[in-house]
């Protein structure tokens, strides 16, 4: 009896070590390392990275920190040709140094850092345009987002056909739970639609970083000499209710690790405790040597789509921003 049960012993183990080593190329190929974020925008195609004209960067300026590091932020705004009143008056404030020495006078948590006309009360530059809230929509955005999303849905069936990929689809990566009915990449930015009095109105998502300007009694949607830079996902209720005309692509730290406001909302309940601005400039207007440049991730890459899922493919269009990074200067002889 005992050689019985040593015989099954010996077998059952027997057993179980061929079907262990049957199944090892199986763990083995699971527990692989998964491909980062960086390793799939390394890989990238060259071509596939665009390059910010130099025209829709703004250089925000700070004083420096106690310690002597430079507080600079770089924003992008939304072009001109996926945009209204609003932008055009921001480069306005910009050409005319209008921003210069106000101040950031309120810092929210995980909400926003606000800046510009209140508490200064500065004389308003001449030609700035009355903005109606109805240029917080612009069909051009829906015209560009859906082009290239149908372009990325063909590069992503190509590449599962024929190249033996497994890219999963755009909207198996991102959902919203925003409020827009329908979202997607366009030139590189996050652009949402929803119905408006029975019309399909398309507008640029309030993400994390976006540059919102501030929204007095309607029907005045303000100038935009009063901003805010998002620095919480809270704040995508202000999609269609401030609007949106940039997004701050480089040191949003530098806004965003700011004191405190010591008052309601985060405004500061003393002047003493402001942060004065130093400068605001569109880039163009640097000198050549200081001219900043950076490229975004096509929306039409299918690696953008990996590069969601490597961070793990999940959450809102906003959970993980669009890739951009620095790039070397444009020669003298550019046209920009």
């Amino acid at each position: 009896m005992n050689n019985y049960f040593r015989s099954a012993r010996t077998a059952f183990w027997s057993f179980a070590a061929a079907c262990f080593s049957l199944a090892s190329p199986a763990l083995a190929q699971e527990e692989a390392p998964k491909t980062t974020p960086a390793e799939i925008l390394a890989t990238a195609p060259a071509d596939h990275w665009l390059p910010i004209p130099l025209n829709d960067l703004l250089i925000f300026t700070l004083p420096d920190a106690a310690d002597g590091t430079k507080r600079q932020a770089v924003i992008q705004l939304l072009p001109a040709s996926l945009s209204g009143g609003h932008v055009r008056n921001v480069r306005t404030f910009a050409r005319t140094r209008w921003w210069d020495g106000t101040k950031i006078y309120r810092v929210a948590k995980d909400f926003v850092t606000q800046f510009g006309g209140n508490p200064d009360a500065k004389t308003l530059p001449k030609g700035l345009e009355t903005v109606p809230e109805s240029e917080y929509f612009n069909a051009a955005l829906g015209t560009k987002r859906d082009a290239e999303m149908a372009a990325l849905q063909a590069a992503v069936d190509y590449s599962n056909q024929y190249q033996g990929t497994e890219i999963r689809p755009l909207m198996t990566m991102i959902y919203e739970n925003g409020g827009a009915q329908k979202v997607g990449f366009g030139g590189g930015w996050a652009i949402g639609s929803k119905t408006v009095n029975g019309e399909t109105k398309y507008y640029p998502l309030t993400c994390r970083g976006s540059l919102s300007p501030a929204h007095y009694d309607p029907p005045d949607a303000g100038t935009g000499a009063e901003m805010s830079v998002i620095t919480g996902e809270a704040a995508r209720s202000l999609d269609t209710t401030f609007g949106m005309v940039g997004r701050v692509i480089d040191g949003l730290e530098h806004l965003q690790n700011l004191p405190l406001g010591t008052d309601g909302g985060g405004f500061y309940a003393d002047k003493s405790e402001y942060t004065e601005i130093d400068s605001i400039r569109l880039a163009s207007e640097l000198p050549l040597a200081d001219q900043p440049a950076y490229q975004y991730l096509a929306s039409y890459s299918p690696a953008l789509l990996q590069y969601i899922e490597a961070h793990g493919g999940y959450g809102n269009i906003c959970t993980v921003p669009v890739p951009i990074r620095k790039a070397a200067p444009a020669s003298p002889s550019t046209d920009q």
